[in-house]
């Protein structure tokens, strides 16, 4: 299995607060952060849902009269 290593910089970890301690490891299946430092692992969702489509506003056009000239 090929994984992916990536440093986040500037990322804190959620359980020992270290920075840049987090990495990002992608495999072709999953990805999930790890911190190098207490061994804390999170996944990433596989699944997200899309928003549900809304009906666009309604966009009308004004033309304005052009002025007479006096």
């Amino acid at each position: 299995m090929n994984i992916k290593r990536r440093f986040i910089a500037g990322a804190k970890c959620p359980r020992c607060e270290s920075m840049d301690r987090i990495v990002m490891l992608t495999t072709d299946e999953a990805e999930w952060i790890e911190c190098i430092e207490c061994d804390y692992s999170e996944n990433r969702p596989t699944h997200v849902d899309a928003p549900e489509e809304t009906a666009p506003d309604e966009i009308g056009v004004i033309q304005f009269k052009p002025r007479s000239s006096k």
